[in-house]
């Protein structure tokens, strides 16, 4: 019996443990900690933080759900996740200066290595995720310079900046650590802040313009195509755009969650906000709900946070504590975990943060954690508890950020970064361990049943009552400032004033394991804006007699009701939209604004069916003739004159008409004008006809459109009418509708009245020849005037007929032609055509030939021409040329016709003499290039052959030129004697070996040999003639018979046998 008591009593102890077991753990040592994560798995959570101001080198710790250490291991991480089954991903940058690399790790839920993978280039802060889908993991992020994957995919950075802005981008691998693909994103000066993942894999991606001119969220299905890029929301007529810094994708309502900030006036999908507060440096937050099928704002919820945290950018100079919320969801409810600073606004709730007053009388207010949920049926917050900070006096507001949260069961786990000195969550204690209050991590457990827990109706007013309340526990204690003590489970403290203000103090006993201190803020007096009584002002419309006479009014939580104030007009005439800024203050300081649009509207404009209208100008339209409905019509020109009635209309002019109804003018619609000045008809205004043609008016010879004849009375006449002589008829034509002034036609009626002459000139024959073909035809305008009006009869001077006049033959001479120039009604006039054919000159100059460079040549022209012209500029008979080329000369005969001819001189092509090439006693010429040449051994006979046959033993010179003359060279060469006996016996008689004309071979060899074989002598030739004593050293050699080999320089060999004879 007594085991089984004890039994019940551990049992019960274990379960009271368990409800108030708060896992409440903090991690830190001297210098800064930071938080990377907390996730969820299958059998607890992960906690992974950077120990001792490390950016790379994280500390990675797997808890139960009691918190109780699994395993721990170091490793490179800045982001992780988890899947389904419990394995681990993890991403972390090391490295130095652009020799960054990114380690992408699997572990088993053990911690235990499975894959990594690595490529190269530094990924950043922002963005960085890892998502799990099925068998596909993407990896999100930015960059800065140069990202390279494996050598497949290589990515530099595109914004075109010394210090580029940040590039987003998305890679895609399988669980099995395979990279499949990645994409990049950005442009401008975009900067990317977080990305999220749905249930079907589509990936989102945040990002901001840096200028905060625009914001968007973009969505990506598993192949990393772009599904739908949406801006939600733009600066256009406000201060900022919504800053969009954390996603969160609800898995059991199919929503994203949107945690993001701004500074004085935001929209987002065009819902406007505003801080209330003209400063830029205050900081407000909005949540926001979205469909993810369209990235509609469906709901939001103001979360005025007044953070002192930074906004999380890429350059952040205090990356540890950031403004920030992170969310977790159950079926009903959205959990939120943030921060705020001196008083937040979540919906209608309101909450002050704890502060801590220095000896010189300033209040430092610290940045308090604060854990709240959001129901999801109607949107509306309660806040769950808020962190406490008790710094001793003149230490410095701290700074605490929230990290990320998961739910298990009732419990809400979450994370931290903080630099209080001690930080109380719920009424649990945690201390900082940093010497320099730097941030240490921590991670908490909240229990929504659990059973102590402190309150108050604070904020409240001056000379209200504060009331406190305890839950849980039987015994209490409370103490607080101005010397405040109860034992009462919920006191009152009746007509506060300032001096209650501050923290109170509740020592909760009898509850077991959940006994413990627990504290609340109480503020005293009016710190909280008053709030509007409606949340969103209507729009106002009205017409240019629009007062403002309904003002709105806001709820102050101890002044009451406020009519609100403005500065701006309210009374409206002119048509447009205005933005009347209502203030609701309290008079203790605190303010709130609310914008409300007022819509003044025009009156209905005029209304006209043709936009353009056309007049006549011999109508002399005005003003009153333009066609319009409406009532009391004002009519304006360009420069907004109004124009009365009468005002005659302009040509190519706009004109502008309102109307007025109940005294308010509308806007003002245009009109073109077009005056249409129609020109008289174009005709001859006198004009003569044959009488016997019975001509009528409709032979008058007039251009125009619309023609309509009238006589002098004014009276229309058909154009069958009968010309009269010496009368005068008026026509008129007609364009666009508008009938032209009158233009008067003279008619005279002759007998023959056809107005041709005769007509004479000369032409050059086009060839030498003695005839010429020409066309007749082309000479009628020269005998009459518009020919085209007349039939023309050839004959010749004899009067034969000439068939074909287009084709008629000239003589050189005198050509005389008949020309019979008849009018259609029978009028005619014989007129004579004289055409003097004169001959062209022949002038031959010679066929093209080539001469010699340095030559002179001297062309003609011939004789018998009246003027010569050489394209030289030279006005001779003859000139004299020099230099090859094109010369064309053109001359001119006594009757002024001219000829030209040309011809084309070019210097004579040489070739260069190559070789003489010996054969016995023929010596054969090898020149460079083939032609017609002429050679010779004396440069005075000469011949066509290039071979001199049967030439004796001797030295020769060989010359080579042109037929034309032109020497091209000479070149020397020698059949050679050679002699076969030397007696070198000092006598001057074939004392020494010779061989004439072997000096002009230079490079020949000779080579002399005693009968053994030994060299006796040898000597290459260098333009020296060859002459050898027969010694060596200079003594004689022996007589006897000495073989020789001479190997002339042009190929020639000669071996054979010398005799010396020397005196004995």
């Amino acid at each position: 019996m007594r085991k089984i008591l004890l039994l019940i009593i551990l049992l019960f102890s274990f379960s009271i443990n368990a409800q108030c077991n708060n896992c409440a753990k903090n991690f830190g040592e001297w210098v800064f900690d930071d938080t990377v994560g907390m996730k969820k798995t299958n059998d607890g959570f992960l906690f992974v933080y950077h120990p001792n101001n490390s950016y790379s080198t994280a500390k990675m710790k797997k808890y139960d759900f009691n918190c109780n250490l699994q395993w721990e291991k170091t490793e490179v991480i800045q982001s992780f996740n988890v899947d389904e089954y419990g394995n681990i991903y993890t991403l972390g940058t090391d490295g130095y200066y652009m020799n960054y690399v990114n380690k992408l790790t699997k572990y088993n839920s053990n911690g235990v290595l499975i894959w990594q993978k690595q490529f190269t280039g530094e990924v950043r802060r922002l963005a960085k995720n890892i998502f799990i889908h099925q068998n596909t993991v993407i990896v999100t992020g930015v960059y800065n310079y140069n990202l390279n994957f494996f050598g497949l995919i290589n990515f530099t950075n595109n914004s075109g900046n010394t210090s580029p802005y940040a590039r987003a981008f998305l890679a895609k691998f399988d669980t099995d650590g395979n990279f499949y693909n990645a994409i990049q994103l950005g442009q401008n000066i975009e900067n990317f802040k977080d990305s999220a993942m749905d249930n079907d894999g589509n990936i989102y991606i945040s990002k901001v313009d840096a200028n905060f001119q625009y914001s968007k969220i973009e969505k990506f299905n598993t192949n990393l195509q772009l599904i739908l890029s949406k801006e939600i929301s733009n600066n256009t007529g406000v201060y900022w755009a919504y800053c969009p810094t954390n996603l969160h994708y609800n898995k059991l309502n199919n929503k994203m969650y949107v945690y993001g900030s701004f500074s004085i006036a935001t929209k987002i999908d065009n819902v406007n906000f505003s801080t209330g507060n003209p400063n830029n440096g205050v900081i407000q937050s909005i949540i926001s709900e979205f469909d993810i099928s369209t990235l509609n704002l469906t709901r939001h919820l103001q979360f005025y946070n007044n953070s002192n945290l930074q906004i999380p950018q890429e350059y952040n100079n205090n990356t540890y504590t950031l403004n920030n919320a992170y969310f977790a969801e159950t079926n009903d409810y959205l959990y939120g975990f943030g921060s705020f600073s001196k008083n937040m606004t979540l919906g209608n709730t309101n909450l002050t943060s704890s502060s801590t007053l220095s000896s010189s009388g300033y209040t430092y207010n610290h940045e308090d954690l604060v854990l709240f949920k959001i129901n999801l049926s109607n949107f509306q917050p309660e806040v769950l508890f808020k962190s406490n900070t008790t710094m001793q006096p003149n230490q410095y507001g701290s700074l605490n950020a929230a990290d990320e949260i998961f739910i298990h069961n009732d419990e809400v786990y979450v994370s931290a970064n903080f630099t209080a000195k001690p930080i109380v969550m719920n009424g649990t204690t945690i201390n900082n361990n940093s010497g320099n209050g730097d941030t240490d991590v921590l991670f908490y457990k909240y229990n929504a049943n659990s059973q102590n827990s402190v309150s108050s109706n604070s904020p409240v007013c001056i000379n209200s009552n504060i009331q406190l309340n305890a839950t849980g526990g039987a015994i209490y204690n409370w103490t607080g400032p101005n010397g405040f003590t109860s034992s009462l489970q919920n006191p009152t403290i009746p007509n506060s004033t300032l001096a209650n203000a501050g923290t109170y103090t509740c020592q909760i006993s009898g509850s077991g394991a959940c006994d413990g201190s627990f504290t609340v803020n109480v503020v005293v007096g009016d710190n909280i804006a008053p709030v509007p009584n409606t949340a969103q002002l209507p729009d106002i419309s009205g017409d240019c007699n629009t007062i403002i006479s309904n003002i709105p009014t806001a709820t102050d939580n101890c002044v009451g009701t406020i009519i609100a104030t403005t500065t701006d007009t309210l009374n409206y005439s002119i048509p447009g939209t205005y933005i009347i800024h209502w203030t609701y203050s309290d008079g203790n300081g605190n303010i709130s604004t609310q914008n409300q649009n007022v819509i003044v509207n025009s009156p209905a404009l005029p209304t006209t069916t043709i936009t353009n209208q056309v007049f006549c100008a011999t109508d002399q339209p005005t003003i009153a003739n333009l066609q319009i409905t409406g009532q009391n019509i004002k009519w304006y020109d360009a420069a907004n004159t109004i124009l009365p009635t009468t005002t005659p209309l302009v040509n190519g002019q706009t004109y502008f008409a309102s109307q007025t109804i109940n005294a308010c003018e509308s806007t003002k619609i245009s009109i073109q004008v077009t005056v249409n000045n129609t020109p008289k008809p174009v005709a001859n205004v006198n004009q003569d006809f044959c009488e016997s043609a019975n001509p009528t008016l409709a032979n008058l010879v007039v251009n125009g459109i619309g023609l309509i004849y009238y006589n002098a009375t004014g009276n229309v006449l058909p154009l069958t009418t009968p010309l009269v002589h010496g009368q005068t008829y008026f026509v008129t034509q007609t364009l666009n509708g508008c009938e032209s002034e009158k233009l008067a036609i003279t008619v005279t009626l002759s007998q023959n009245n056809v107005p041709a002459d005769n007509y004479r000139t000369s032409l050059c024959n086009v060839s030498t020849g003695n005839t010429m073909v020409v066309d007749l035809t082309s000479y009628q305008s020269n005998i009459i005037a518009n020919p085209n009006n007349y039939i023309f009869t050839f004959t010749t001077q004899a009067g034969a007929p000439i068939p074909n006049p287009a084709n008629y033959t000239l003589n050189i001479g005198s050509n005389v032609i008949n020309v019979k120039v008849a009018t259609a009604d029978g009028c005619f006039k014989n007129v004579v055509l004289e055409l003097v054919l004169n001959p062209k000159p022949i002038i031959t100059l010679p066929e093209d030939f080539d001469f010699c460079k340095g030559k002179t040549v001297t062309l003609d022209a011939g004789t018998g021409y009246t003027s010569y012209l050489w394209n030289t500029g030279a006005t001779t008979q003859t000139i004299s040329v020099s230099s090859p080329g094109n010369y064309s000369v053109t001359v001119t005969n006594m009757f002024g016709c001219s000829n030209t001819d040309t011809i084309q001189l070019s210097y004579s092509v040489l070739a260069e003499i190559v070789s003489v090439n010996i054969n016995n006693n023929t010596a054969t010429v090898v020149l460079s290039a083939s032609g017609n040449y002429e050679y010779s051994l004396d440069n005075s006979s000469w011949q066509d052959s290039n071979v001199f046959s049967n030439l004796g033993i001797g030295e020769y010179i060989v010359y080579v030129r042109t037929k034309s003359g032109c020497i091209i060279g000479q070149k020397p060469f020698s059949i050679f004697n050679i002699p076969n006996a030397i007696s070198p016996n000092g006598d001057g008689i074939n004392d020494k070996w010779k061989i004439a004309g072997l000096e002009n071979y230079t490079g020949s060899e000779i080579h002399v040999f005693d009968r053994k074989g030994v060299l006796v002598f040898k000597q290459i030739i260098n333009k020296k003639p060859l002459e050898w004593d027969a010694k060596i050293k200079g003594s004689p050699i022996p007589t006897g018979n000495y073989w020789y080999s001479i190997k002339v320089s042009d190929g020639r060999n000669y071996t054979g046998w010398l005799l010396i004879k020397n005196r004995e």
